[in-house]
């Protein structure tokens, strides 16, 4: 079948079979080590199972207990914040924690946290009494569905990047331009990476904590493959929330389900009509042995968001900040509006996050111009910025008018390596600019100890009480110690430690 598509392209556009053919090879990068589907001693189905399975709290490291927390800290604040949308009163509380795009996120791209949080969160609930989950069994199955994530992740070096448009993942060869009709007849839809490998780590995170033998993890991670999936498409709309909801719902009922029994495909992770059907490029590893494993938290940190957007708008929000600055400081505490020619950006080629008039508050997440324009009009960025009020104002109308994109060839689209920079050129003839490689939060500059309190206090008191709070950011920063982590749903329902004496004992 390959070999006939092949052919046929190649006569249809004159070109050399076994030329096309060294292109599709090199784009695939496909290893005959790849797949373990012919007599395999170990498959990676298998492995990750071990893995999954054996894994103990007594191999969680100080940092990685450190990293967690704040990662569930800010995580929980997030699924508090009312929203405006109406969205987040219509479908079910797990999609909550995505319902702002406030929810953290790392490289490779996606939103770790928002798929397996809730789902955890959830059947420490549901436990009976005298079989508690302790905050460690908390604290090791959250670690589990991240490290799964992204070791998923890292299969594909297409699914590293902030996703892109066909012709864009694929490079040109030796002159040869790779034709529009040859990709789609070649590579996948493109996903949503929350609801691909969110519901694979959810699920791995479940089988975990429900403690599942081998054979239950192997089809857990079956069942989450049938269940994964959301088009790219559906991004910047009230569909998108879905996606992670769905990762945390479905990841859950994965488990659930291999536990009463179901079983589905023993290689699915191996297999390119399995995990692969995801990825046009998947090559799947092993995880390490347990005597040589590290987690992936001891290796990376994730960025922590202090505004409710899209990560790569951080980057223009904070040269747009540096330069309204600059602009206010000539123009003796004004900012010129009227003088302004014309706004450049100079930012990675993502076509999602090209917006340049957004019509609702998800399109204003996802638009490096609403960002960059809001930022040089009110200095900063924040949950206000995206009210339907402030989305179309006249005078941020008049400024995105004034607004072009530029893509330069170096800056790609990578969460670790992109960067912005924002020039605003003055009717007069000056240019005001400034440059981001790294913005606060990031990982590389990650945000202080005191900053993640405030944007959880202020996401969280508009729900809770003020003892409601402290009592939930106490508990996450003695989770390790937690005997019963029950409690943190019963912060989270609105009660007060007065309520919960039973409950609330640390080790």
């Amino acid at each position: 079948m390959m070999g006939t598509i092949l052919v046929t392209i190649a006569r249809q556009r004159g070109m050399q079979c076994e030329q096309l053919m060294k292109i599709y090879e090199h784009s695939r990068e496909i290893s005959t080590s790849s797949f373990s589907l012919f007599f395999p001693s170990q498959t990676v189905t298998g492995n990750f199972a071990k893995v999954i399975h054996s894994l103990n709290a007594n191999q969680l490291t100080d940092q990685v207990i450190q990293r967690s927390k704040q990662m569930i800290l800010d995580t929980l604040g997030v699924g508090l914040l009312r929203t405006s949308t109406k969205v987040c009163h219509k479908v079910a509380q797990y999609s909550k924690m995505h319902s702002m795009d406030f929810d953290d996120t790392w490289h490779p791209a996606t939103h770790p946290s928002g798929a397996v949080l809730p789902a955890l969160i959830g059947l420490s609930e549901a436990f009976p009494q005298k079989k508690k989950i302790s905050g460690l069994d908390l604290l090791l199955a959250f670690n589990v569905g991240i490290k799964v994530q992204g070791r998923l992740l890292h299969f594909s070096r297409e699914a590293r990047n902030i996703p892109k448009s066909y012709k864009e993942m694929f490079k040109v060869e030796n002159g040869v331009e790779l034709i529009d009709f040859f990709l789609k007849a070649l590579t996948n839809s493109q996903f949503h990476p929350p609801a691909v490998v969110g519901t694979m780590g959810n699920a791995a995170a479940c089988a975990k904590l429900l403690a599942l033998d081998q054979l239950e993890c192997k089809n857990a991670l079956a069942i989450a493959v049938s269940y994964a999936g959301a088009p790219l498409a559906n991004a910047a709309t009230q569909i998108k929330p879905l996606h992670a909801g769905n990762a945390a719902k479905h990841g859950l009922e994965a488990a659930c389900l291999a536990l009463q029994g179901l079983q589905g495909n023993k290689q699915i992770l191996d297999m390119e009509s399995g995990m692969g059907a995801f990825y046009t490029d998947y090559s799947p590893q092993t995880l390490p042995t347990l005597q040589s494993y590290h987690w992936l938290l001891d290796q990376q940190d994730v960025a922590i968001k202090c505004f409710p957007a899209h990560l790569a708008t951080y980057w223009v929000a904070d040269a747009a900040s540096s330069v309204r600055r600059k602009l206010v400081e000539s123009s003796e505490d004004l900012f010129p509006l009227d003088k302004i020619e014309k706004v450049i950006l100079k930012v990675p080629e993502v076509k999602y996050v090209n917006r340049p008039s957004p019509a609702s508050e998800h399109e204003a997440r996802h638009s490096f111009q609403f960002v960059t324009c809001s930022a040089l009009l009110d200095g900063s960025m924040s949950v206000q910025s995206f009210a339907s009020e402030n989305i179309h104002r006249p005078t941020l109308r008049a400024l995105l008018c004034k607004t072009q994109l530029e893509h330069p060839p170096d800056n790609s689209p990578s969460f670790d390596s992109l960067y912005c920079e924002v020039s605003v050129m003055l009717r007069e003839g000056s240019t005001i600019s400034d440059h981001c490689n790294t913005f606060y939060g990031h990982w590389r500059k990650p945000l202080k100890k005191e900053d993640l309190e405030k944007k959880f206090q202020f996401n969280a008191l508009s729900i809770l009480s003020a003892e409601a709070v402290e009592g939930t950011i106490e508990t996450v920063y003695n989770l390790e110690k937690v005997e019963d982590c029950s409690v943190l749903s019963t912060f989270l329902s609105g009660q007060s430690a007065r309520a919960l004496p039973e409950k609330l004992c640390f080790l």
